[in-house]
């Protein structure tokens, strides 16, 4: 098996991979892993390039203490499942959701596919979200879009359009027909691995945002926060 330290999104963490798991290169060429050398790029699912740093093999038959806890440690021993291979060797890589096309979905699913956690178990400073993001587009086709994410104050949904309405000149343009609000994304870590989960919003957002979400769907947390905001219908 090889231990492999590279970096992404000024971030620099480790995966582990046999030495004929696929990736795909910085010229879409397939390549496995044991061909990779240092100063290598290969793509990610979300479409960024990771710096291969460090490649180094390691024994799993006789582990020491320390490559036994990376090993078991889901941040670590799954990364290599969010880079494109030529064809998906489990069921947690068929599982991993692809990034989605849509531009604006596409800026929560960033922000929360960013990791947690440095290869020494210091946090990144990068929240797991949820994230959202909401974007409204004026007469003359100027386009604005603003994020945040869920706190104790507001869900993810009220984050983006407080943020959005921050960064447009005068808000009463802002309706439910004119504003559209993504999808709202969370990063999560359990025994299938990290997994980029979608939350649906939950009865405040559906009553306040409307017709302005794209997720249809009604979620099951209906927590009272102080700090919710709305768009009218009109």
């Amino acid at each position: 098996m090889l231990e492999i330290k590279y970096t992404i999104d000024d971030i620099t963490t480790l995966m582990y991979v046999d030495q004929v798991h696929i990736f795909s290169n910085f010229n879409k060429q397939w390549v496995t892993a044991a061909s990779l050398k240092t100063g290598d790029k290969i793509i990610a699912r979300n479409g960024s390039q990771a710096s291969i740093l460090r490649i180094v093999e390691v024994d799993t038959r006789k582990p020491n203490a320390e490559l036994v806890a990376k090993l078991r440690d889901v941040k670590l021993s799954h990364n290599h499942h969010f880079f494109v291979t030529q064809q998906p060797q489990s069921a947690l890589e068929v599982s991993c959701e692809q990034p989605p096309n849509d531009p604006l979905e596409l800026i929560p699913y960033q922000l929360a596919n960013k990791p947690s956690y440095l290869p020494n178990g210091e946090p990144t400073g990068h929240h797991s979200g949820p994230w959202v993001a909401a974007k409204y587009v004026d007469e003359v086709g100027n386009e604005f879009i603003g994020w945040g994410r869920a706190n104790d104050r507001h869900c993810a949904e009220d984050a983006a359009v407080i943020d959005l309405k921050d960064k447009v000149a005068d808000v009463s343009l802002l309706t439910q027909q004119n504003v559209t609000i993504s999808h709202a994304y969370i990063r999560k870590y359990s025994k299938r691995g990290r997994l980029i989960n979608t939350m649906s919003p939950c009865q405040y957002c559906r009553d306040n945002y409307g017709m302005a979400l794209n997720d249809s769907r009604v979620g099951n947390s209906n927590v009272v926060k102080p700090g919710r905001d709305h768009l009218p219908i009109a």
